[in-house]
């Protein structure tokens, strides 16, 4: 009955996250899984953890299973075994630092409270190290569940892994006060934490400028294909020109358009199509599309300042098997079989960096959003992140929402306004606190006419990278050590 358990509250701890935004689960999920978690008995605390994290990274990445068939020809067995396999994997993450606690207590017999500690540390680091490894995948990391609550204010300083601590440093907190041990160590916890977050609360550490910039977001809701004939591509083209120069009314600063809106190169169609665009309209209008670009038989996935096109930015962090095939000369055989097949697009290595009219923006293409580390602006001149993505083939999942969550917390991290153009939505204008001030619905047609402000600047975060999360870990340790190991400093 424990071990459906496991499995239940590991599901549960998904429902913190949008749409459904019942965030107090997410620290009544981690109590429950470590009042029923024993660390004296490893294979129990194996099988435990291994059923948590399957069904909290299930319910976190089904719609893989969508992606996988609109890509391959893989039949449903199939379909769910490459997905199975990927659960195990994403699942590992968990898993090892249980092991590892088991095996401290075991060996040097350690105090549950201070293993517990540790577990916290090692369950952070190791969210950080599938950030990293195979290229990253830091998609539904548990900190992501903090958006919209108090840890709102330690994002710019540790980042989605900080609060990812924070959830399991308070959840053994409470743990600890339901089993009525080692209170006075835990309430000097609770006390440090709250004025550290006294301290930062509400802290402006970006600097909002005088320019307003007015925006517009076209979410045009295109049916996603591997292949389109000319008249689709005609007609999607159509599409977008006719509702861009209808914006001339209104004469925006920015008009924005999706990843790859039109799937045909820049290259090929910049002479006649961009340049009418370009002549019609407003003067004082920038449009700023996703496109692939093409550079010598090199495809490249691209942000591109179609007014001034020598502005342009390739995507750096592609998504394996979506934009390319990883070992594609070693794994032939079996991408052939699933029918797995189509021209690799080529890491980017331009900067972040976008120049639109008289700004700069930091740019990034949809999957790139999710990774916190790499997608720290470092230019203090960078006034606001424009993000451009194709969620279409999520299919009707919470995928959206997820990614669309992941840019708000790179907004809070960055305390700067997010611009965002979705094929099929979730299109949105994000402020500097990752409210969302504007969006048009998933898989709907529209427009965003909205106004942000520029900001400048550095965040904590953004200044230093997970240094400070680091030093912030590494003294919860030591004063943990002190402490429950007070014999042996002889305090």
């Amino acid at each position: 009955m424990k071990y459906i358990v496991c499995f239940f509250i590991g599901s549960l701890y998904t429902l913190s996250f949008s749409p459904y935004n019942i965030q107090i689960l997410s620290v009544v999920s981690i109590v429950t899984f470590l009042m029923l978690l024993d660390l004296d008995n490893i294979k129990d605390a194996i099988i435990k953890s291994s059923l948590f994290a399957f069904g909290y990274f299930l319910i976190g990445t089904y719609w893989l299973q969508n992606v996988i068939s609109s890509y391959s020809d893989a039949n449903n067995f199939l379909n769910i075994f490459f997905l199975s396999i990927f659960i195990i994997y994403l699942s590992l993450y968990f898993v090892l630092p249980i092991i590892f606690a088991c095996i401290l207590k075991k060996k040097l017999g350690f105090d549950e409270g201070f293993i517990l500690i540790i577990l916290s540390v090692l369950i952070t680091i190791f969210e950080i190290f599938r950030s990293l490894f195979f290229t990253g995948f830091s998609w539904f990391n548990f900190g992501q569940s903090g958006i919209a609550t108090p840890f709102i204010s330690f994002y710019p300083v540790i980042g989605v892994h900080g609060v990812t601590f924070l959830i399991f440093l308070i959840s053994v907190v409470i743990l600890n006060i339901i089993k009525n041990s080692n209170k006075k160590f835990f309430l000097s916890i609770v006390i440090f934490l709250f004025v550290t977050h006294i301290s930062i609360f509400s802290k402006d550490w970006t600097i909002e400028g005088n320019e307003k910039i007015n925006i517009s977001i076209i979410q045009p809701n295109n049916e996603n294909k591997l292949s389109y004939t000319k008249n689709e591509i005609k007609e999607r083209m159509d599409d977008l020109y006719t509702i861009t120069l209808g914006l001339n009314n209104i004469a925006p600063d920015i008009i924005l358009w999706p990843e790859a809106v039109i799937p045909v190169p820049f290259n090929n169609i910049n002479k006649n199509y961009y340049d009418s665009i370009r002549k019609k309209i407003s003067n004082t209008s920038v449009l700023v599309a996703g496109s692939f670009f093409l550079d010598n038989n090199i495809y490249y996935n691209s942000i591109i300042n179609i007014s001034n096109p020598n502005n342009i930015y390739h995507k750096k962090h592609l998504v394996p098997f979506g934009e390319y095939l990883p070992f594609r000369n070693f794994l032939s055989r079996l991408y052939s079989y699933v029918n797995l097949s189509f021209q690799d697009i080529t890491t980017g290595e331009t900067p972040n960096n976008i120049k639109v009219g008289k700004f700069e923006a930091y740019a990034s293409i949809c999957y790139e959003s999710i990774f916190s580390l790499s997608s720290l602006v470092k230019n203090s001149k960078s006034s606001f992140i424009i993000n451009v993505s194709n969620d279409g083939w999520f299919g009707d999942s919470l995928a959206p929402y997820q990614h669309l969550d992941a840019l708000r917390l790179r907004s809070i991290e960055n305390q700067r306004y997010s611009i965002r153009a979705a094929n099929s939505g979730i299109s949105a204008v994000i402020s500097p606190s990752g409210d969302l001030l504007k969006n048009i619905p998933f898989q709907k047609k529209g427009v965003i006419n909205a106004e942000i402000i520029e900001r400048n600047g550095y965040t904590p975060l953004s200044q230093h990278g997970y240094k400070i999360l680091y030093l912030f870990m590494f003294l919860i340790f030591l004063y943990s050590a002190i402490f429950f190991n007070r014999k042996a400093f002889k305090i």
